[in-house]
């Protein structure tokens, strides 16, 4: 296993999604031809999760040939809530909330620290040390991803990119067969009122 790819897959962010307690899979909300090859092939899609805490994670994938900025419309993003009448949610649609939304991909372990893990060179208790304050190393052993995300643990988080402002958009430059993942949080204080809706 190379370094790039250990760091991709030990990065606590993106596995606190997969370990969220709410178990609910990502649903493609939609799909569209971007940068097609020579064999017909490319395209760029728009996922939705919804996790536990009210917290959402979005996958903005980018499967063509070229990096290319990519948006997705709050409106987009919660599509299932909108069509449903809000689902079991009550009062205003998510849409018309502010949210913060963090970058999972950001405090991914850097390849030289990746390469000393795998080669035996460093460890939780070794050469890397202060793991319990690192944005890139989670011990869910000692605390349970459920908790570390209510105590708001950066690890688990993500870093803080940008306030999306009720009915805003999500954008992100993807790289190429890339992708871009968030989480959203719902800002407090910061929805529409009604008469903004009407």
């Amino acid at each position: 296993m190379t370094a790039s790819t250990y760091s991709i897959l030990a990065n606590p962010a993106v596995i606190a999604i997969s370990q969220d307690s709410a178990g609910t899979p990502a649903v493609r909300v939609w799909k569209h031809p971007a940068d097609v090859d020579e064999y017909d092939q490319g395209e760029q899609s728009l996922w939705v999760m919804s996790l536990s805490g009210g917290d959402y994670a979005v996958a903005l994938l980018n499967a063509g040939n070229t990096s290319m900025e990519m948006r997705a419309r709050l409106e987009d993003i919660f599509i299932d809530k909108a069509t449903t009448g809000g689902g079991a949610t009550k009062g205003p649609l998510p849409s018309s909330s502010g949210w913060d939304i963090y970058d999972l991909w950001a405090n991914r372990m850097d390849d030289r620290t990746a390469n000393s893990i795998l080669q035996g060179n460093a460890t939780m208790g070794g050469a890397v040390t202060g793991a319990a304050n690192s944005t890139t190393l989670y011990n869910a052993t000692e605390t349970p991803y459920a908790d570390g995300i209510t105590m708001n643990n950066t690890a688990l988080l993500g870093v803080r990119t940008s306030i999306i402002p009720p009915m805003g958009t999500v954008s992100a430059m993807v790289p190429r067969h890339g992708i871009a993942l968030y989480r959203l949080r719902k800002r407090d204080g910061a929805s529409m009122s009604e008469r903004d809706e009407l």
